[in-house]
Parts: C-alpha cells; structure tokens; sequence
C-alpha cells in the first residue's frame, strides 16, 4: 500500500539526510530544488521499502517517476524491486503506463536489470545537466574561455571598482526587484503559473532561512545588479539554481559566475549549472563555458 503525500517545507530535513547518504549527480536532487519546482511537477512523496519514491503528475508533461533512491545510500536489490513493484501498481490504479524521468545513465542498468526487454529508453537531451570544474571556471583558461576574460575586463574597465555581496535576510527582496526587471526586458513572465521560474526563485526567497542555499549579488555604482544562488548538490559538486542579472551592463554575468566559485566554491571539484531546458540561447551560452562532462539523463518507459 502506497501513500504518496505532496512536497512540504517540513521534509526538509529528511529528503537532505537522505540525499547527503545518496550523493546525487542531477540537479533535480536537492530539496531546495524539489520545493522550488513542487507546484510545476505536481510533486508527491513516500518511502517504500527504505525508498524514496517521488512521482511528478504535472498538468504540463506525461506522468512519471523518479528512479527510486535508497534512504541510506546503499543499494538493495530486493527493496529496489519492492518499491518498482509498488510504483507500477500506483501508476497502473490510474491507468497511467509507468515511465521513469530524469533518470542518470549510471542507473539505466539497475532499470534494466529487474525490467529486461520490457523498457524502452529516450535520452533527454534538454534534461542533461552541465557541468564544470570549479578551477576553470574561476581561471577561466585557454582560448576557448579567452571571451569570458575578455567580458569581465571590459566590466572592469567601464565600471571600476564592484561589491560581491552574500545574499541574507535583510537583502534578498533585491532579488525580486532584479528578477522582476529582466522579465520586464526580456518579455518573459509566466505569472501565477506553477511553471514559471521566477515563481520558483521566490519560494527560495519566502524560505531563505530555512533551506541550505548560498546565493550572492553584484553591486554596481551602489546598486544590486545581478544574483545567483546555488547550495551543495553533493561532497564535490555544488549546483546553480538561478543567475540573473541586468544584461545592460557588459559582463556582468561571467563575473558574477565566476565570483560566485572564487567565494563559496572553491574548496569543491565541480558546479552542476544544470539542464538547457532546449532553449537555444540557453544551450549556447551553457556550453560556452566550456563543460567539462554532461550528466546525461534518460527517460525509461516501462511496457506492459
């Protein structure tokens, strides 16, 4: 008997004891990002069989499953069976076919292992995340990064002299001003939809104090002109949630991408600036940096 729940901000605890024994690649692995994204995934929880099990039923894309995480990190093959056995019934009591998303290529063969021939796999290009190491992005060597250099010395030339300031309680509502002021520029709001990501960054706003987020903003001639937050996805790998920034001013978000690693991030191997969601600009700005591996992920569809 399964009983999923929705997501609350009470799970806090329990998803990050979990996720830090597990030791996540994705990006979506975080509690930070699964509260951001509740509403946009339709998100339900429950553990089965020393599982965690989540299911997305968003009104947005085809019902599916996350790949089922152990509570303590180690694998079990007769629990993980359980818990598939237990997903395909609650997917097959609505009349869904079971399908698994975001799923790491690391764990298509524990999929494959308990269901043969009876998947059909789809790599998720638009779901792969990016990912890169933390000393070149600070150092930003080479040719291939020669531009990026090139940006931030032109911001230094024009500008001067900047703050890098830690986002905390009595300055993150700059956050909205800036994010409300790119959508004005770039004609892109989504208001009150579950979807749209500026609703996403304020629900880390509303919960800043509550949730392990590290996030920073530029300020330039005085004001607040670019911010970016992130958090510890896993022992080595630190993942971006959201950077936006004033695109009037040259520069300005390589220099803050690459403060962000000097500052809170330096002491970890890799950022995981996650998935390009298929939006062009997006993808040619993503592998502008240069990325070092590509978390590939899959979708694995379950026959009956």
């Amino acid at each position: 008997m399964t009983n999923f729940k929705p997501l609350t901000i009470e799970e806090r605890d329990l998803f990050t004891d979990i996720f830090k024994n597990y030791q996540p690649v994705t990006s979506e692995l975080s509690f930070s990002y699964l509260y951001m994204w509740r509403g946009d995934y339709n998100l339900s929880w429950d553990i089965i069989e020393d599982y965690l099990c989540l299911v997305s039923k968003s009104e947005y894309y085809s019902p599916f499953a996350f790949c089922p995480i152990p509570v303590d990190g180690k694998k079990n093959d007769l629990n993980f069976r359980k818990a598939l056995n237990a997903l395909e019934e609650h997917f097959a009591k609505e009349n869904l076919t079971l399908i698994f998303g975001r799923v790491p290529e690391g764990l298509l063969a524990d999929l494959q292992s308990v269901y043969q021939e009876r998947i059909e796999v789809e790599f998720l290009d638009w779901a792969s995340d990016y990912v890169y190491e933390v000393s070149n992005l600070i150092s930003l060597p080479g040719k291939k990064l020669r531009k990026k250099r090139n940006h931030i010395n032109k911001f230094l030339r024009e500008y001067g002299s900047y703050e890098y300031v830690p986002i905390d309680e009595t300055n993150k509502n700059e956050c909205r001003r800036i994010f409300e002021e790119w959508c004005d520029k770039n004609d892109n709001c989504n208001e009150r939809r579950v979807s749209c990501e500026r609703m996403a960054c304020y629900e880390l706003i509303n919960n800043w104090s509550k949730l392990p987020l590290k996030g920073a903003f530029i300020k330039v001639n005085g004001n607040f002109e670019a911010f970016t937050i992130g958090e510890k996805l896993n022992d080595y790998t630190a993942v971006v949630h959201v950077e936006k920034g004033n695109s009037d001013i040259h520069g300005i978000y390589p220099l803050i991408n690459r403060d962000f690693c000097i500052n809170e991030w330096r002491d970890l191997k890799y950022i995981n600036r996650e998935e390009d969601m298929g939006i062009e600009g997006l993808r040619k700005s993503k592998l502008s940096y240069n990325p070092d591996l590509m978390v590939k992920k899959f979708l694995v569809k379950v026959l009956h």
